[in-house]
């Protein structure tokens, strides 16, 4: 893997850590309106990732 700043290694385990933050708050988070806020933040955390990616390829 590559752990450079444009290497994918790097994405990889920031969506790593997103996936297991979203496991969290669906395990732990009563849903509503905090929890559907959350699932928007770390979508969108997620998508600038994969974006960033994209643009560095």
């Amino acid at each position: 893997m590559d752990f450079s700043p444009a290497g994918s290694g790097r994405m990889a385990v920031a969506l790593a850590v997103l996936a297991f933050v979203a496991i969290l708050v669906w395990r732990t988070m009563d849903p509503g309106r905090l929890q559907s806020l959350t699932w928007l933040l770390l979508g969108f955390f997620a998508f600038r990732v994969t974006l960033g990616w994209l643009r560095s390829r």
